[in-house]
């Protein structure tokens, strides 16, 4: 069935969503350590997407306590761009 969906989307040029990754070991310290310097303590989920946007990270937080962000990091500096309550 799926492999039907598939084959009918391709063939009537309809877009099937492509999903995030998660990232590999090298990329996870990466990310680790520009989380750390930014401030937070702890995180969820983190995933690139494969267009090369924004990385986001779930659930970050700046105390084991504090409220919980979602967060977005610039792939080529690995810096914070923007902090959201999580959803």
């Amino acid at each position: 069935m799926f492999r039907l969906i598939v084959i009918a989307a391709l063939a009537g040029g309809i877009a099937l969503p492509v999903l995030a990754r998660s990232p590999t070991p090298a990329e996870h310290g990466q990310i680790e350590a520009a989380l750390r310097g930014a401030g937070y303590v702890t995180w969820g989920s983190i995933e690139i997407p494969p267009t090369g946007g924004r990385i986001v990270v779930e659930n970050a937080r700046r105390a084991q306590d504090g409220p919980a962000r979602s967060v977005l990091l610039e792939p080529a500096t690995m810096r914070v761009t923007e902090e959201m309550p999580a959803r």
